[in-house]
C-alpha cells in the first residue's frame, strides 16, 4: 500500500476525531450549563425533542453524504473532478428539497408531534419550533461536507463543526438563561428555556452552514479536471439514492428506536408501579446525565468512520485489495483501542465522572445521581459495540455493501424494543432495562457487522492485538484508576466543594497516562502503523527505548 493513501486515511480520521472530540467536550459543557440554568424540568423537553429532531435529521445527513463522499471518491481517484462537481451540484439541490420539506414538517406539525406523537407536556411545541429551520441548514451543510469528505479534505467538516459547537454554546445558553428568567414563576417557564436553548442550535446551525461554504469556495479552484468527464450527462441522482436509500434506513432505525423510547419508558415506568414524576426524573436521568457522556467518547471513532468510506472506495475502485483489507483491520484496531479503555474508565469512575460534570447543590440532583450512577456502570460497555458499529459500518459502505449494515441495526433496533418491554416493567430492573436494551442492540449490530466486513475483505484480524491487549491494558487502567480515585476520595481535603471534584480530575489523568503506558508496552500497533499515525513516529521511537 502506498504510504501517502494510508496516511491520507488516518491524517483525514485523525482531524475528523480531534475535532469530535472538541465537539463533544464543548457538547457536555452546554449540558452541564443548561441543567444549571433550565433545571432538569427544562431539560425534559429538551430531551423530549431531540429523539425526533434526530430522526427527521437522518434523512439528510445520513444516506446522502456518505453516497455524495463515496461517489466523489470515486470520481476523483480517476481525475474526474468536473464528474464530482456534478454529484456535489446535484446532491445539494435534492438536499435543499428534504431539508425545505423536513422542516416545515417539525414546524407546522409541532402541536401534533408534542402532544400524539411524543405525549408530552402542553408548552413542547414551541421547542419543536426553534429547532425546525436546523434541518434545512443541516441539509445544505451535509451536501458540503460529503463533497469535501469525498476529497479527503476534512478540515472543513471539522472546523464547521467546532464553530457549531461554539455558536451553540454561546447562543443557547444566553437564550435559555433569557426567555427563563422573562417567563419565571409562571407555568411556561421551563418550555420557554428550553426553546430557547434549541433556538440557538437553529442559529449555530446557520453559521456554520456559512464557514461550510467559505471551505468549500476555497476547495473548489484546486481541483482541476486530469481527464475528460466521460459521461457529462449521466445520472447522478438515481445511483445516489441507490446507495443512500440503504443506509438512511439503517440509519433511522435508532432515532425512530429512541423516539419510541421517549413515550415508552416512562409508560413502562408507570406500568411498574412507579409515580409519574420518578418516572420523567428516571428518564431524564438516562438522557441528560448517562448517554450524554456515554456519547463522548463514542464520537472518537465518528472519525474514523467517515474517513474510511471514501478511502475504501477509492481502493476498491482501483482495485486493490491490499488496501481494503489494511484500512479495514486499521480501522478496526483504532476503534477498539479507543472504545474499550473508554467502557472501561466510565465504569470504575460512573459516580465520579457525573458528579465531576453535573454536581450542585439542588437535592433533585442527588435523587438523579442515585439512578444515573448504576446506569452508568452498565451503559459504559456500550461504547465498546458502538465503536464497532461505527467503524464496520463505514467500512461496509465503502466495499460497497450498504445494505449489510441496514439488516444487522435493524435486528438490533427489534431486540432492544423488546428487551424494553420484556425488563422494564421488572420493578427490579426499572429504567436498567433501557440500558440492557441498548447494550443488546449494538453488540448484536456490532459482532454482525464485523464479522460480515471479515468476510467479504477477506482480511484476517489479529486477535491478540485489536481486542485482547487493549482490553488487558484497559484493565490495569481501569485498576489504577478505580484505587487514586477511592483513595484521594478519603482525604478531608477532597471533601466538599469544587475541591470534591478533584480526585476523579486526577483519577482520569493516571488512567490515560497508564493506558497509553501499556498500549506501547504491549506493541498493540506494530511500528508500520505507527509510521501512519499522527505522531506516531515518535512514539515509536519511545517505545524502542
Amino acid at each position: 500500500m502506498e504510504t501517502t493513501k494510508k496516511t491520507a486515511f488516518v491524517k483525514g480520521a485523525a482531524i475528523l476525531t480531534i475535532a469530535g472530540l472538541v465537539c463533544k467536550v464543548i457538547g457536555v459543557l452546554i449540558r452541564i450549563f443548561a441543567v444549571r440554568t433550565i433545571l432538569e424540568d427544562g431539560m425534559y423537553f429538551y430531551e423530549k425533542v431531540f429523539p425526533v429532531y434526530s430522526w427527521l435529521l437522518i434523512i439528510a445527513s445520513s444516506g446522502i453524504p456518505t453516497a455524495i463522499s463515496r461517489m466523489v471518491a470515486e470520481r476523483a481517484a480517476v481525475g474526474n473532478y468536473d464528474g464530482a462537481k456534478r454529484v456535489f451540484h446535484r446532491s445539494l439541490l435534492l438536499l435543499l428539497l428534504i431539508g425545505a420539506v423536513t422542516s416545515a414538517f417539525m414546524f407546522f406539525g409541532a402541536r401534533w408531534i408534542g402532544t400524539v406523537l411524543l405525549g408530552a407536556k402542553d408548552g413542547i411545541e414551541y421547542s419543536l419550533m426553534a429547532l425546525a429551520p436546523a434541518l434545512l441548514f443541516v441539509s445544505v451543510i451535509c451536501a458540503y461536507r460529503g463533497y469535501l469528505q469525498g476529497l479527503q479534505r476534512m478540515t472543513g467538516t471539522s472546523v464547521s463543526q467546532l464553530a457549531e459547537q461554539v455558536f451553540k454554546f454561546i447562543f443557547g445558553l444566553v437564550l435559555a438563561s433569557v426567555l427563563f428568567r422573562k417567563y419565571e414563576g409562571t407555568a411556561f417557564q421551563y418550555a420557554a428555556g428550553a426553546a430557547g436553548l434549541l433556538l440557538g442550535v437553529t442559529i449555530s446551525e446557520a453559521l456554520a452552514l456559512i464557514v461550510m461554504i467559505v471551505f468549500y469556495l476555497r476547495a473548489r479552484k484546486e481541483y482541476k479536471a486530469l481527464i475528460e468527464d466521460p459521461d457529462p450527462h449521466g445520472k447522478v441522482i438515481g445511483p445516489m439514492l441507490v446507495i443512500a436509500i440503504p443506509i438512511t434506513l439503517g440509519a433511522s432505525i435508532l432515532p425512530i428506536a429512541n423516539m419510541l423510547d421517549s413515550s415508552m419508558i416512562e409508560q413502562l415506568l408507570l406500568k411498574a408501579g412507579f409515580t409519574k414524576e420518578t418516572a420523567e426524573l428516571s428518564y431524564t436521568s438516562l438522557c441528560t446525565y448517562v448517554r450524554s457522556v456515554i456519547n463522548l467518547p463514542a464520537t472518537l471513532t465518528v472519525g474514523v468512520a467517515m474517513s474510511i468510506v471514501p478511502a475504501i472506495s477509492a481502493a476498491r475502485i482501483r482495485q486493490d485489495r491490499s488496501d481494503v483489507q489494511h484500512l479495514s483491520l486499521l480501522s478496526l484496531k483504532i476503534a477498539m483501542a479507543i472504545g474499550i479503555p473508554c467502557a472501561v474508565g466510565l465504569s470504575v469512575l460512573a459516580g465520579p465522572i457525573i458528579k465531576l460534570l453535573y454536581m450542585r447543590s439542588d437535592p433533585k440532583f442527588w435523587d438523579a445521581l442515585a439512578i444515573a450512577e448504576p446506569l452508568m456502570r452498565v451503559a459504559a460497555f456500550t461504547v465498546v459495540f458502538i465503536s464497532l458499529v461505527q467503524t464496520a459500518t463505514g467500512a461496509l459502505q465503502g466495499a460497497g455493501k450498504h445494505r449489510l449494515p441496514m439488516y444487522f441495526l435493524l435486528i438490533g433496533g427489534l431486540t432492544k424494543v423488546a428487551v424494553n418491554f420484556i425488563f422494564i416493567p421488572m420493578k427490579s430492573v426499572n429504567i436498567l432495562g433501557a440500558v440492557i436494551s441498548n447494550l443488546a442492540c449494538f453488540g448484536i449490530a456490532g459482532i454482525l457487522d464485523t464479522v460480515a466486513l471479515l468476510r467479504i475483505t477477506k482480511a484476517k484480524i489479529n486477535i491478540m492485538d485489536t481486542f485482547l491487549k487493549p482490553t488487558l491494558a484497559s484493565a490495569l487502567m481501569g485498576g489504577a484508576a478505580w484505587g487514586t480515585n477511592e483513595l484521594l476520595s478519603k482525604l478531608s481535603l477532597f471533601q466538599s466543594g469544587m475541591m470534591a471534584r478533584i480526585p476523579a480530575v486526577i483519577a482520569i489523568l493516571v488512567a490515560i497516562v497508564v493506558y497509553l503506558l501499556f498500549m506501547v508496552l504491549f506493541a498493540i500497533f506494530t511500528k508500520d502503523e505507527l509510521a501512519y499515525i499522527p505522531g506516531g513516529r515518535k512514539l515509536a521511537r519511545f517505545a524502542r527505548r
